[in-house]
């Protein structure tokens, strides 16, 4: 017995109880219900809120023939689906425009404000703490993220790809908050090799490579990525720099905040890399054999820094500096 979200759908009544009594019922969130497969008729009914969890969940309503709010379970009906209520809407159309502090705002209040439903599976207040979530990771905020995380009503019984969504968040909550390299590639193997892990989207799969490059970045020290990156930690660096372009990359899509900075972050490493300084010490004139005898690490700073400043937009000290050394040897010559 799934639930699932519409956006309108209205008929005529529940086991006897007519549409037209909802008007005498206390305010709630209106559902859609057919009491049995024998009995294909839809009934539209508000739901005032929910009973129990899991398998056991019921939803309440106002029953006027007994005038009094009475319960029955989602498992003895049919089909039960919630309608997305107004807020909600508004919140997830702010969302999808960028406006993210209004979205933020809106979602949490929407949470906080259903928390009666909690029980129901993809219920607003569940749907709009999953919002959050992404709200908080486009808005870079890790710290934030902590609480939006605890306030998810019943994360054990989210659907697999929202579960996905919700491990993954985690993760990046605790890379970002100075947990260990093991401890991070460790809860990324537990979760890659679980139902959940089946079920991940790019997104999520990229918060995580993000939270892994993160803690390994953490290891080297702030004044050797500002300026050169010493030997000893040249692997590490590397490492680092491949799992932030791994988070570019698979979480590349409609919400460009963390992967911007994902790639921002592996081109100022790469800027850093030993060797690479110095070879753009030689000047900013560039041809063909110079580019073929630079430093891969070298090359690879200023690819990137190219098309994060003439694809994206972005901006910054290590970007601008490696911008102005990009040379396409496969463009054609005069």
């Amino acid at each position: 017995m799934k639930l699932h979200n519409v956006i309108a759908v209205g008929l005529a009544a529940l086991a006897g109880v007519a549409y037209s009594q909802e008007a005498a019922a206390p305010k709630g969130l209106p559902a859609v219900v057919q009491v049995s497969e024998k009995n294909p008729k839809m009934g539209k009914m508000m739901i005032t809120g929910s009973i129990g969890s899991g398998k056991d969940v019921a939803f309440k309503y106002f029953d006027a023939s007994q005038e009094a709010e009475v319960s029955r379970k989602v498992s003895g009906v049919a089909v039960f689906f919630l309608l997305t209520p107004q807020d909600l809407a508004n919140a997830e159309t702010a969302l999808k425009l960028g406006e993210l502090d209004s979205a933020r705002k809106q979602l949490a209040a929407v949470k906080e404000k259903y928390t009666a439903f909690a029980g129901l599976e993809r219920n607003p207040s569940e749907r709009a703490a999953l919002l959050e979530i992404k709200c908080a990771i486009r808005q870079l905020d890790f710290e934030g993220l902590k609480g939006v995380l605890r306030s998810v009503p019943n994360p054990d019984q989210l659907a697999p790809e929202d579960k996905g969504v919700y491990v993954a968040a985690g993760v990046l909550s605790k890379g970002t908050s100075g947990a260990s390299v093991a401890d991070i590639e460790a809860d990324i193997k537990k979760i890659m090799s679980s139902g959940v892990g089946r079920a991940l989207n790019g997104s999520s799969y990229g918060w995580m490579q993000y939270a892994l490059a993160t803690a390994m970045a953490a290891a080297i020290p702030a004044e050797e990525i500002s300026g050169t990156i010493s030997e000893g930690n040249a692997a590490a660096a590397s490492k680092a720099i491949d799992a932030y372009c791994r988070a570019g990359v698979s979480s590349h899509g409609v919400d460009m905040e963390l992967p911007i900075d994902a790639m921002k972050r592996a081109q100022a490493m790469l800027w850093a890399m030993p060797g690479v300084k110095d070879y753009a010490s030689k000047g900013a004139s560039m041809d063909a054999g110079k580019w073929n005898k630079a430093p891969g690490n070298f090359r690879d700073a200023v690819a990137l820094a190219y098309m994060l400043k003439n694809l994206y937009g972005a901006s910054g000290e290590t970007i601008d500096a490696a911008e102005k050394f990009y040379f396409n040897p496969s463009a054609p010559r005069k």
